[in-house]
C-alpha cells in the first residue's frame, strides 16, 4: 500500500520531472533547429565568398589573356598556343588551376591532369552520375555560371566536392573554367555542429543537475515537514497518553478511596451486626452456625475489598512514600505467589513528583505481574538507588528470561511502562541477565527544585 509520504513525494516530484523533461526536450529540439539554421547560413555565406573568389580568379585570368585574345598577334593559332601556355601556368594555391575545353568537349588545357588534354570528355560523369563537362559548357553558353560536381583533388588524391565556374570565349569556341573545392565547408560545418552539440549537452546537463537539485531539495523539505509533523504528533500523543494515565490514576484513587472509606466501612458495620446475632444465637445452634458462616464470608469480602483498593491506589504510596510502597508491594507479592522478593529501596523524599512516583510504582507492579505469569522465577530483586541528579530502579528475576531474538518494542505492557517513564524524562531498558532471567532498568532524573521548595 502506498503511504501518504510516498504519495506526497510523487505528487511533488513527478510534475517537476515532467516539466524538466519537457524543458529538456524543447531545448533539444530548438537547439537542433538552431544548429541547422546556423549551419545553413554559414554554408551559404562560405559559398557566397567562394563564388566571389572564383569570379575574381576568372577576372584575373581574363585580364592576363585579354590582349592576346583580342589582337591575336602572330595569327590565331599562335595566339591560342600562347593563351594555352599562360593558362597552363596560371594557378592559385595548390589546388587552384584553370582548364579549357572546346565546345564539343575536347580538353585543351589542364595543368593538374595532363592526361585529359586532347581527349573528348563530353560524356564524362562524376561519382554522382553528373555530366561534368557537358554541364560546364552549358553554363558557359548561358553567359557563364556555377556548377557543383565531384572531382579529383590534387593535394589529397581524393575525390571531393568542387564548385566550378565556366565562361565562354565565343570567338575561339572555348569554354574557360576554374573552381574551388568545398570540402573545407563540410569540415567547418561539422566543427560548428560539434560546438553546438557540445553546448546542447552542457545545457541538458545543467537542466538535469538543476532538476536533480530541485528533487533533492523538495524531497528534503517534504522529509523535514514530515519529520516535524511526526515529532509534533508524537509529542501530542505523549501528552494524551500522560493525560490518560493521570486521569486513570485519579479515577483509581477515587474508586480506592470509595472502597476503603465507604464500602469497607459498610461491610465492617454489617460484620458488627452479624457478630451480635452470633453472640445472641446461643440457644439456636443452626442460627449460630449460619452467623459464623456469614462472618467468615464478610471477613473474606472485607479483605478482598481492601486488596482491590490497595491495587487500585496503595495508600502507603501517598502516606509513606515510594520506598515503603515498594517494600509493601514486594511483601504482598511474596505472600501471594510464594516467590522470594528482595527489596532494597532508598528514600526519594521530596525529589520526585507524585506522578513520577506513581509511574515508578506502576512499572514495578507490571514487572511483578509479568514475573508471576511468564518468568517461572523463584526470586525477584527490586533495587531503588537515589543519586545526586537521578535515580536508578532495577527489577531482576532468575526466571527463563526473554525470548530470542529479543523483541524490539516488547509487548503492550512494556510499551505502557516505557511511555510512563518517558513522560517524566526517564529511560526504560529491557535486557537479559548474564546468569539467566530478565532485567528491567529505569533511569529517571530527580527534580531538585521540588526538594529545594520543600
Amino acid at each position: 500500500m502506498v503511504t501518504f509520504k510516498t504519495k506526497l513525494l510523487l505528487i511533488t516530484i513527478l510534475p517537476l520531472i515532467a516539466v524538466s523533461l519537457l524543458i529538456g526536450g524543447a531545448t533539444y529540439y530548438q537547439s537542433r533547429e538552431l544548429i541547422n539554421a546556423q549551419t545553413r547560413a554559414v554554408e551559404q555565406r562560405i559559398l557566397t565568398a567562394k563564388r566571389q573568389e572564383i569570379r575574381n580568379y576568372v577576372s584575373l585570368a581574363l585580364t592576363s589573356i585579354e590582349q592576346i585574345y583580342k589582337l591575336e598577334p602572330g595569327g590565331r593559332d599562335a595566339a591560342q598556343d600562347e593563351v594555352k601556355e599562360i593558362l597552363q601556368h596560371l594557378t592559385f594555391d595548390y589546388d587552384g588551376y584553370f582548364f579549357a575545353y572546346t565546345l564539343d568537349g575536347t580538353n585543351i588545357v589542364h595543368p593538374k591532369l595532363p592526361k585529359l588534354v586532347g581527349g573528348n570528355w563530353w560524356d564524362l560523369q562524376d561519382a554522382n552520375g553528373d555530366y561534368v563537362i557537358r554541364n560546364l559548357i552549358e553554363e558557359a553558353r548561358n553567359g557563364g555560371g556555377f556548377h557543383q560536381y565531384v572531382w579529383h583533388k590534387p593535394s589529397t588524391g581524393t575525390v571531393e566536392e568542387k564548385l566550378g565556374y565556366a565562361i565562354l570565349l565565343d570567338k575561339w569556341g572555348w569554354m574557360l573554367g576554374t573552381g574551388l573545392y568545398t570540402d573545407d565547408i563540410a569540415r567547418e560545418v561539422a566543427a560548428i555542429r560539434a560546438d553546438f552539440a557540445r553546448s546542447i549537452r552542457q545545457t541538458l546537463f545543467v537542466i538535469f543537475m538543476i532538476t536533480l537539485a530541485a528533487i533533492i531539495i523538495a524531497g528534503s523539505l517534504i522529509a523535514g515537514v514530515r519529520f516535524s509533523e511526526q515529532r509534533f504528533a508524537d509529542s501530542k500523543l505523549k501528552e494524551l497518553t500522560n493525560r490518560i494515565f493521570q486521569v486513570q490514576e485519579q479515577e483509581r484513587k477515587r474508586v480506592s478511596t470509595e472502597l476503603h472509606d465507604s464500602i469497607s466501612q459498610l461491610l465492617v458495620s454489617v460484620r458488627y451486626g452479624v457478630e451480635m446475632i452470633h453472640s445472641e444465637a446461643n440457644r439456636d445452634p443452626d442460627l449460630q452456625a449460619q452467623a459464623s458462616k456469614c462472618l467468615k464470608t464478610l471477613d473474606g469480602t472485607i479483605a478482598e475489598v481492601r486488596r482491590i483498593s490497595r491495587d487500585l491506589r496503595p495508600s502507603v504510596l501517598d502516606d509513606m512514600g515510594l520506598a515503603a510502597a515498594l517494600g509493601s508491594l514486594g511483601k504482598e507479592f511474596q505472600n501471594q505467589s510464594g516467590i522470594t522478593v528482595n527489596v532494597d529501596a532508598d528514600q526519594c523524599r521530596n525529589r520526585l513528583s507524585e506522578g513520577a512516583k506513581t509511574a515508578l510504582y506502576r512499572v514495578v507492579q507490571e514487572c511483578m505481574t509479568n514475573v508471576a505469569r511468564h518468568a517461572q522465577a523463584s526470586e525477584v530483586n527490586i533495587s531503588l538507588k537515589v543519586g545526586l541528579q537521578s535515580l536508578v530502579l532495577c527489577v531482576e528475576d532468575n526466571g527463563v528470561g526473554l525470548p530470542r531474538p529479543l523483541p524490539k518494542a516488547g509487548g503492550l505492557g512494556f510499551r505502557n511502562m516505557r511511555e510512563r517513564i518517558e513522560t517524566y524524562g526517564g529511560k526504560l531498558t529491557l535486557s537479559r541477565r548474564s546468569s539467566g532471567g530478565t532485567r528491567i532498568k529505569v533511569q529517571m532524573p530527580l527534580d531538585n527544585q521540588i526538594a529545594n521548595a520543600a
